[in-house]
């Protein structure tokens, strides 16, 4: 699969994706290329055959593993019946859904729901590679606090990128640093909160400005997954990392776990919107 290659190679089916995102928290309607296509300005013919070509699948299979996807969010961290989180999913049975789930993952949705550490859960989810263990280093960073749709972040960008300007700090070498606070199985498509950060030194003391500031991130130890796609998917990446802590038993299954961190190379660019390599970050709450 393909997926990052959306961010590059046309404008329109980028922003598809938003659209894409859209069905598939509304799950329990059938997917309509000819509504993406309207919304995208392309037509229904185009949007089938450079998506396929691009991404390596129909639109409609992409949907169906995205809402796969969140569904085995909603067996491991929520109390939904099974059946409602099917019908979400777009099956209209029990059986349905549980004949798609064993064979995306392996695992039929009871055992997930009741033995998650059971499952062998995949290293790559819809739109993300590479589960491995990571740590984050203890760092003193200069915040910005944003509220919208997480792929709207590039005001919020550029505003700290001011800021710490008129501070006297250049933050262009730095590995900037994203922290979300909500669960996407609530607000997946809508403002959410998040803190937009940069690295800064010890002796950096700057003048106060609303919704800036300085904050410690802690250090702490858990699993980090690379980000490979637009970032209206990086909730889907954390998703799944979210349910690989549970099978590898490093969460507890009463809330998921956040926040979530997002580490950038370096500091984003004009337009954010295009960065596709992103390592996201979560740190677990450690069964006692």
């Amino acid at each position: 699969m393909k997926i990052d290659t959306l961010s590059s190679h046309d404008e329109r089916l980028r922003r598809a994706i938003p659209h894409i995102v859209a069905q598939v928290r509304d799950g329990e309607a059938a997917v309509s290329l000819e509504d993406l296509a309207m919304a995208t300005n392309t037509s229904p013919d185009y949007l089938r055959r450079v998506f396929r070509h691009q991404v390596g699948e129909p639109i409609h299979r992409y949907v169906r593993r995205l809402r796969l996807s969140l569904a085995a969010y909603r067996l491991v961290y929520g109390d939904r019946p099974i059946i409602d989180i099917a019908v979400n999913a777009g099956y209209n049975s029990h059986a349905a859904f549980t004949r798609a789930f064993r064979s995306a993952y392996g695992v039929c949705p009871t055992d997930l729901r009741t033995s998650p550490q059971t499952a062998c859960w995949p290293t790559a989810g819809p739109a993300g590679t590479d589960i491995r263990p990571a740590a984050i280093p203890q760092r003193r960073v200069a915040f910005y606090q944003h509220l919208g749709p997480i792929d709207s972040a590039n005001t919020a960008w550029d505003r700290l990128r001011g800021w710490l300007t008129t501070q006297g700090h250049c933050p262009a070498r730095s590995k900037a640093l994203g922290v979300s606070y909500d669960d996407p199985d609530f607000f997946m498509g809508a403002r959410t909160r998040h803190d937009i950060c940069v690295p800064v030194p010890d002796r950096f003391d700057p003048a106060e400005k609303a919704g800036m500031g300085v904050q410690v991130v802690p250090a702490s130890s858990g699993l980090a997954m690379r980000h490979t796609g637009p970032p209206e998917l990086i909730p889907f990446t954390y998703m799944h990392l979210a349910v690989s802590a549970a099978a590898k038993g490093m969460q507890r299954t009463e809330r998921p776990p956040l926040p979530y961190y997002l580490e950038f190379a370096s500091f984003p660019s004009a337009h954010p919107e295009r960065q596709v390599a992103i390592d996201v970050y979560l740190m677990p709450h450690r069964p006692a």
